[in-house]
């Protein structure tokens, strides 16, 4: 290819349109920085559903009769992939956007890259009062960013999106970040890290390519091994398995994708390795996010023998009659939640780490 230049408008988080919304609001500043460059060729390429936009910036466009400026328009239900240079550039050939390297294109810029700002937009959610989009210095530590928002409950920590692909706790929140990515998720007390890197993995089953064997059979199992986890059938040999795994993908994938889940997880385990490990050893979720780690408990004190959480339980994990204090039967009980809706004394209660002191048998109800 000849001198070329190429702005990547498309988003790697669907829930996080940081460089779209910005490119929407600052078309002419864009354009205008593009023509700086002098490039060759120019590209800015765009998701498939951006046609308005795309119509906007090629009306715009005519004022820089010598810029020659082609919009590409692309799948972009594939976000993280199109942050890899390889990837861009045979987009650009008219090819897949299949990776094919770690190395970085310097002629290949974000919206935020070509506009050099100082500042960094992202969008944050998770256990926060206000989701929405928030506007940071690119250097920025993690305590700044939870003052910026107000966490539901206590503090846990964060996980700061690709690329940067890093949890962070308490201990940490002190330790200037460099900003690259768009999106970050707030934990409280009430969420389970194992739950939410589970969910996290799963996301990039749908980024894998495929085309490289660590990257996508190290992503399969990934999964694989923390579905296990959070589904109580994890053993002690899970994690340093999982810890191999990932070690071992960070040095062997042909991109930065699939590796990219690998430092997730091995940030997860460094910082959050008592919590995870806990699924193991203790066969408990403190946050009492695993439905699998989950027990339902009747209330004696609320309890006042209607039996109908009896006849709303397929399992029959229920035991009791009229005006007795019904019991669930752990080992019949599906965690499938019924019974709680079914209830209308709100004696039934979901219990994770710490367990009420319940009857062991259908005693008298004394209501």
């Amino acid at each position: 290819m000849n001198n070329y230049l190429i702005c990547n408008g498309v988003t790697a988080y669907k829930e996080a349109p940081v460089s779209i919304d910005i490119l929407k609001n600052n078309t002419s500043q864009v354009l205008e920085a593009i023509n700086l460059k002098k490039a060759e060729e120019n590209y800015i390429v765009l998701d498939q559903k951006e046609k308005e936009l795309q119509n906007k910036l090629e009306v715009e466009a005519k004022n820089y009769p010598n810029m020659n400026l082609k919009i590409i328009l692309v799948d972009g239900s594939f976000g993280f992939v199109y942050r890899n240079s390889s990837a861009i550039l045979k987009v650009i050939e008219g090819e897949k956007a299949i990776p094919a390297s770690k190395e970085e294109d310097k002629a290949v810029f974000t919206v935020e890259m070509l506009l050099g700002s100082e500042s960094k937009n992202v969008y944050i959610n998770g256990s926060v009062k206000k989701s929405g989009s928030y506007t940071f210095n690119k250097k920025v530590s993690s305590k700044e960013i939870i003052e910026a928002v107000s966490v539901k409950g206590t503090f846990k920590g964060m996980y700061l999106g690709y690329p940067m692909a890093i949890f962070i706790g308490e201990a940490d929140l002190n330790t200037e970040l460099e900003l690259t990515t768009d999106y970050i998720t707030i934990f409280d007390e009430t969420d389970c890290i194992l739950d939410k890197l589970k969910t996290i993995a799963e996301g990039y089953t749908k980024e894998s390519c495929g085309r490289c064997v660590f990257g996508f059979e190290g992503v399969t199992q990934i999964n694989m091994i923390l579905s296990d986890l959070t589904q109580k059938k994890g053993k002690t040999s899970d994690i340093a398995l999982l810890l191999d795994l990932c070690s071992e993908m960070k040095n062997q994938v042909l991109c930065e994708v699939d590796g990219t889940l690998a430092s997730t997880v091995l940030s997860a385990m460094n910082n959050f390795k008592e919590e995870i490990e806990e699924h193991i050893t203790k066969k408990s979720c403190k946050a009492g996010a695993c439905s699998k780690f989950v027990t339902y408990h009747i209330l004696a004190d609320k309890c006042i023998g209607c039996t109908d959480c009896v006849d709303e339980c397929d399992d029959d994990a229920i035991l009791g009659k009229k005006k007795f204090i019904h019991v669930i039967d752990q080992d019949e009980c599906t965690q499938c939640g019924k019974c709680v809706d079914a209830c209308e004394e709100d004696a039934i209660v979901k219990a994770g780490a710490i367990k009420p002191r319940c009857p062991q048998k259908p005693i008298p109800c004394k209501r």
